[in-house]
């Protein structure tokens, strides 16, 4: 939202959805990562950003590149759509601005999303963590697998 709002110029548009996002975003990122990489500042990166965009750093940083996808590519609509709801009330709330039918057509293209990059874990060997049915448990598993 910093660039969409600092920046319009950059042309973010947040609801355009993941696949637009993480592309419009890679060349930032991928310079971020760079300079990041040669400083040997650890860090980590979430939101929408591609396996094959990841590979490609791993594939020259191969050391210093560990990479994990996180996903819910298998949950159902309505249970996502109940889970986004039950847990509302925090900073940055943006689904409280929704109605359930706007929310659960961003709830299926971030779904559409998910299997996309699962697929692609699976191409380029990046290991893929599904939160659609114990969100802590597969949060946990992905922090260990990442240290």
């Amino acid at each position: 939202m910093g660039l969409t709002r600092g920046v319009p110029e950059f042309v973010i548009d947040p609801d355009a959805g993941g696949m637009q996002v993480a592309e419009r975003l890679w060349p930032l990122v991928r310079e971020m990562s760079i300079n990041m990489l040669h400083e040997q500042i650890d860090y980590v990166f979430e939101g929408e950003l591609f396996p094959k965009h990841v590979d490609a750093l791993r594939q020259t940083y191969p050391a210093q590149v560990h990479a994990c996808f996180l996903g819910y590519s298998t949950v159902a609509r309505e249970q996502k759509l109940h889970e986004i709801r039950t847990h509302a009330g925090h900073p940055n709330d943006w689904p409280r601005d929704y109605t359930d039918a706007d929310l659960l057509a961003v709830i299926d293209r971030e779904i559409a999303f998910s299997r996309y990059v699962q697929a692609e874990c699976d191409r380029y060997q990046l290991r893929y963590f599904d939160t659609s049915q114990n969100f802590m448990q597969a949060l946990d598993e992905a922090a260990a697998y990442i240290r």
